[in-house]
């Protein structure tokens, strides 16, 4: 038992810089009159969105007691209490919460101010992250009982953050002088991915729990996808390639890895990695989304890409039930059919939920005038 608390702590404690490493990289590519402005942002997004984890998302996503109120009231003796299981388990889990915010607030840079996110985080929590978490991860939620399966977030975070930004940024252009970015400070930029692709570590084992016969397998995955979703990149743009293309196929890699990385071998994730980097690559070349941080593409298709891969290549032999993709077992199973209905899902609520968020954000904002700029 001491051993799984500390494989958790060591989890959170890698994670943490990855998270903060995230206003870094918009802090390198704002304007130098904007860097106060974009840290201050982030930060606060990230700051609001762990209060609204800790005061209601980790109950609602993962309730201790078969009784709503019980488990209120239990989760919150435990806080009390100072329950180190229940507390480290809370901070585990909202750390893929603050990056599924940090995802899209990047994406509102110089378009709204601070005081946005302190509205719509905690609403977008209620109507999308926490259904679909639920959903997934929760034992009681109806995907989890019919077999669907996301490894450490492709879908609950990548996916909803994804498809989020697309209506962020469909909705909110901003004004087009400060919009406008400056070439990214690259030495900044390299070392705020590689902290990033450390902490991944520990984004993809946390759901371990612990150190087990799938540790190794979950740390050799990840490494493949850095690989892979760089060599994507490395392949199509071959004539020309900057080091902002390799760091971008290293996050898309990581990104894939998230639905699978703990229920596919190693080809298979390295090969879905590669594919997921092509495709990325080739979209954001071409993409007229008013995104500076292509959010869309890598986290939405990105982790698109990925749930296909586990549609193809779940092996038995990693998955806790025997799910079993196309690809590795031979046979037609119902698993894929399990994990498209996972996917629509996910995609629905994304969809209607961010949209309402927005909505309702505007509707309290626009009354204290509190929107920067809006389509």
């Amino acid at each position: 038992k001491v051993i799984d608390i500390l494989f958790v702590v060591l989890c959170i404690l890698i994670m943490w810089p990855m998270l903060f490493s995230v206003p870094i990289l918009y802090g390198s590519s704002s304007k130098e009159t904007s860097i106060s402005e974009t840290l201050t942002m982030t930060s606060v997004g990230l700051f609001t969105a762990f209060m609204a984890w800790m005061l209601f998302g980790y109950v609602l996503t993962f309730g201790i007691e078969s009784s709503f109120f019980s488990s209120i009231d239990s989760y919150f003796s435990n806080l009390q209490q100072g329950d180190g299981p229940v507390i480290l388990n809370m901070v585990l889990q909202a750390c893929f919460f603050l990056y599924a915010a940090g995802m899209f607030i990047g994406t509102l840079i110089h378009k709204v101010n601070w005081k946005f996110f302190t509205v719509f985080i905690p609403i977008w929590l209620f109507v999308v992250y926490v259904p679909i978490a639920f959903s997934f991860w929760n034992t009681n939620g109806f995907l989890s009982q019919l077999g669907a399966l996301d490894f450490s977030g492709g879908l609950v975070v990548h996916i909803t953050a994804g498809v989020t930004s697309l209506l962020l940024a469909h909705q909110f252009t901003g004004d087009p002088l400060e919009v406008q970015e400056r070439s990214s400070d690259l030495p900044v930029n390299y070392i705020a991915t590689t902290l990033i692709c450390f902490g991944w570590f520990g984004f993809n084992l946390g759901p371990l729990g612990t150190v087990n016969e799938l540790t190794g397998l979950v740390i050799l995955n990840t490494i493949l996808a850095i690989i892979g979703g760089s060599s994507g990149y490395l392949l199509l743009q071959w004539k020309s390639v900057v080091s902002e293309d390799l760091l971008t196929g290293m996050m898309v890699g990581l990104v894939t890895s998230t639905a699978l990385v703990g229920y596919a071998s190693p080809l298979a994730v390295l090969f879905t990695s590669i594919i997921s980097g092509l495709i990325t690559c080739y979209y954001r070349n071409q993409s007229l989304i008013n995104d500076p941080v292509d959010s869309f593409i890598l986290n939405g298709i990105g982790g698109i890409i990925g749930t296909f891969g586990l549609m193809l290549f779940a092996n038995p032999i990693f998955t806790p039930n025997g799910q079993t993709g196309l690809v590795s077992g031979g046979n037609l199973t119902n698993f894929p059919l399990i994990e498209l209905l996972g996917l629509a899902f996910t995609l629905l609520i994304s969809l209607i939920g961010a949209q309402f968020s927005i909505s309702l954000t505007k509707l309290i904002l626009f009354r204290k005038k509190e929107i920067v700029y809006e389509n």
